[in-house]
């Protein structure tokens, strides 16, 4: 089993955020407020989803977290918990930045310093510094002993919008953590949030831009590899108003400019193209999938998203599949968080390779 280690460095998008606990206001997760018990759920273990349109017509459904949503409301979603012995999604539910210290704290996760994430050296920030980037220190030591113990290789990324939200909280924020310390993909979760409301109108446009950051991991293969790209959000709020009886829902988005950069900050983006196809000059867009019955009227956006390539051949290929989970945010509306997450059976013939990537993408020229 490897264990990665990398560091990184504080970046100046979080010196706003201050001292607390971002992720920890339990009010609409049903935590227990202590944080050690997972939010979003009924009492017996099972996960919640919003009840406001949990499935939209591409079938996409809405992650746990947050019920009864409605539009004036805070929101709060996490990964769905894994069902299977070696499906280690959604372990990761707690999350609360430490503006003191610079550090994130992470709890449910086995072996990882005991949830006390810090700033390295190798990689500090992603995506030109908007997104920070956290590790699981090892060694710990036994609390008897002192014995050194080994710990597994975690990574979080940390996004904070640069606009506030209720109370002055930030309008939105998003958490991922992901390991490439299994041979399968191990354990981790994502959470994004809204800290207000939203207020979407029944006519009219929307474009929202904005970078990601992302995580890579392997089911079949150790180890990790950072993401960023460019993220186009384009909403229609005249059509498809025929699901909703008045608003409009038609969402379509393009995911380009996709590097990717091992787990010491080296660019490797030339290797991956050539996995791929050797003839390409770029890793190819992303498209979101246009269905109606993606945006809800409490603000929460969720479907499908495909990624295709020419072949040697010059055959049209599907290279990733996956979906997008994200919320509306702001009076205008005035931006967008959310996660991404893509699997590849291309680059290699003996693993899968997933893409966790976190964004907030904002409405207006220049962003």
């Amino acid at each position: 089993m490897k264990i990665s280690i990398i560091g990184l460095v504080l970046i100046a998008s979080l010196t706003g955020c201050g001292d607390g606990n971002p992720f920890t206001d339990n009010a609409d997760t049903g935590n227990s407020g202590d944080g050690t018990s997972g939010g979003g759920t009924t009492g017996d273990g099972t996960d919640v989803g919003g009840t406001d349109g949990n499935t939209g017509i591409s079938g996409t459904e809405v992650p746990p977290g947050t019920v009864s949503t409605t539009s004036s409301e805070k929101i709060v979603r996490y990964e769905a918990r894994g069902t299977g012995v070696e499906d280690g999604n959604g372990f990761a539910r707690s999350f609360r930045y430490e503006g003191s210290t610079d550090t994130f704290i992470v709890d449910n996760l086995a072996f990882d310093a005991a949830n006390v994430y810090q700033r390295g050296t190798d990689v500090s920030s992603l995506a030109d510094e908007q997104y920070a980037v956290y590790e699981s220190t090892t060694p710990f030591p036994d609390t008897v002993t002192d014995d050194p113990i080994s710990q597994f290789g975690y990574r979080a990324i940390y996004g904070v919008s640069k606009n506030k939200g209720a109370n002055g909280d930030p309008a939105t924020q998003f958490a991922i953590v992901r390991t490439g310390s299994y041979a399968d993909y191990g354990f981790g979760g994502f959470l994004y949030q809204r800290n207000g409301s939203v207020s979407l109108p029944n006519s009219g446009q929307a474009t929202f831009s904005g970078k990601t950051a992302g995580i890579r991991d392997f089911d079949g293969a150790e180890g990790l590899e950072y993401t960023t790209g460019q993220l186009t959000i384009d909403i229609d709020f005249e059509d498809f108003n025929d699901v909703t009886g008045t608003r409009g829902d038609g969402v379509k988005g393009r995911w380009t400019e996709r590097k990717v950069f091992d787990a010491q900050g080296t660019d490797i983006t030339r290797d991956i193209i050539d996995r791929i196809n050797p003839n390409l000059d770029a890793i190819p867009t992303a498209l979101f999938t246009i269905a109606p019955g993606n945006l809800r009227d409490s603000g929460d956006l969720t479907g499908e998203i495909t990624t295709r390539y020419r072949d040697e051949a010059g055959e049209l290929q599907d290279l990733e599949n996956g979906n997008y989970y994200a919320v509306v945010s702001g009076n205008d509306p005035s931006e967008i968080a959310g996660v991404i997450v893509v699997t590849n059976d291309v680059e290699f013939d003996d693993r899968t390779v997933r893409e966790t990537a976190g964004f907030i993408v904002y409405r207006g020229a220049g962003n």
